[in-house]
């Protein structure tokens, strides 16, 4: 019974030992990530969200390990600390919106080295991470010279959250993690062993990219895409019109991190999405739909032959099934400033002199142009163009009308060789 138990207990030690969870080991892009080798010093923080860490349970994590080409040179770029700690955080807001080091660890102090490709950092105490929070890791380099290596970075990293990095590298001074400079914000992060922790026997749930969660006006064909999950070799994909429904994709495999539709969805609709990884056939649990709504249907005034007329005023009008306008035959050239056929209105011509203002409610960012013309729709005589502003920036035009004359506003995208889509707008229209 000894014996049984002294093997059980070495068995749960080497176990232990040799927990470690992998998290993009195999990618060959470079950045400043964990540090800067070709600064003298650099302080670099990077977020890894719990659902990325994907651990089994919560444990004490033993040690890192980083990845580089296993010819480059690290000696003068070797003198590191690092901290560990939990955080909230997703991303960096800011270049200044570093973690304060009081919720910080240290781990780790001294000389590391290029051992065929990997750094490796054995941890002084370990780190007791809770698997709730998201991990935070920092490192800062504290040698005064630098490393050449072709004059780039040498640290293997892979792309992933907008901002999950902020790092400040320069030649002046040590960095201060307790008051770091302003510094930049990454889109990737060190591709990573975290040692001690036991990873969890199903695969990470995908971060989605697109479409976020809860967003408005997406595509009727829609390219749902997202993060590639460490270790995963499929990925299965539901739509549902319910939530956790599967009524219009049930499962569908995949081996790339996109996906369309092969039918076009409805317009104006809800729907749920979710997206699972595969790993030796071990599915991802747990992973939460993703909820969105489609565009709505083309507006009624989409055509110049439906245009809405204008015949009390003042008149208000706000045109929140933009997004929707087709472009019909494309772009309006009438006018020596073309622009995009987006929606349509009318007035009649009475000899009074008439104001048109097309602005955007609630902070949307839509660049309009406003389009003039007198005559019938295909049969156009330009009046005027205006588009003396940006994106969000309201515009307004004063017209002179001829009584028994039919005056049609076009209100699209400035831009006159590309077809953009049109935003929400509130068009008024003003009798002097």
């Amino acid at each position: 019974m000894v014996k049984r138990n002294l093997l059980l207990f070495l068995l749960l030690t080497a176990l232990m030992l040799n927990a470690q969870i992998n998290i993009n080991i195999g990618s060959t892009s470079v950045g400043t990530a964990p540090i800067s080798s070709f600064f003298s010093y650099s302080y670099v923080q990077q977020i890894y969200p719990k659902q990325e860490v994907n651990a089994n349970a919560a444990g004490n994590i033993t040690g890192l390990k980083f990845y580089m080409d296993p010819s480059a040179g690290i000696a003068d770029s070797s003198n590191w600390t690092v901290y560990l700690g939990h955080t909230s955080k997703t991303a960096f807001t800011s270049g200044t919106d570093w973690i304060p080091s009081s919720q910080l660890t240290q781990v780790f102090a001294g000389a590391v080295t290029n051992n065929n490709g990997v750094v490796e950092v054995v941890f002084t105490t370990p780190f007791s991470y809770n698997n709730t929070d998201n991990l935070v890791i920092a490192a800062k380099e504290n040698a005064p010279s630098i490393d050449i290596n072709n004059f780039d970075e040498v640290f293997h990293v892979y792309p992933h959250f907008p901002n999950s990095t902020l790092y400040y590298k320069g030649d002046h001074a040590v960095i201060n993690p307790s008051s770091p400079p302003g510094g930049i914000r990454a889109d990737y992060k060190s591709a990573i062993t975290i040692s001690g922790l036991a990873p969890s026997p199903n695969p990470a749930c995908p971060f989605v990219l697109y479409p976020v969660n809860n967003a408005q006006s997406v595509s009727l064909s829609p390219n749902i895409s997202w993060y590639p999950v460490s270790g995963a070799d499929s990925y299965k994909i539901s739509i549902g019109t319910t939530p956790g429904g599967t009524n219009v994709v049930n499962q569908q495999t995949v081996t790339t991190n996109s996906f369309s539709p092969s039918a076009a969805l409805n317009p104006d609709t809800n729907y749920y999405l979710k997206v699972t990884a595969v790993s030796a056939g071990a599915e991802s649990s747990g992973c939460t739909d993703i909820a969105f709504k489609t565009i709505p249907p083309i507006p009624v005034n989409d055509a110049c032959s439906a245009a809405l007329l204008a015949s009390a005023f003042p008149y208000n009008y706000t045109q929140s099934d933009a997004v929707s306008a087709t472009n019909n035959g494309g772009f309006i050239g009438i006018c020596p400033d073309a622009m995009n056929d987006g929606t349509w209105f009318k007035i009649n011509g009475d000899g009074s002199q008439y104001t048109i203002k097309v602005s955007m409610p609630g902070g949307s960012t839509f660049d309009p142009q406003i389009g003039i013309y007198s005559g019938s729709c295909g049969n156009f005589t330009c009046v005027g163009t205006r588009d003396n502003g940006g994106n969000g920036t309201a515009e307004t035009i004063t017209i002179t009308t001829t009584a028994g004359t039919g005056y049609y506003i076009n209100v699209g995208e400035y831009n006159e060789t590309v077809d953009l889509p049109e935003s929400t707008f509130t068009i008024t229209i003003t009798k002097l």
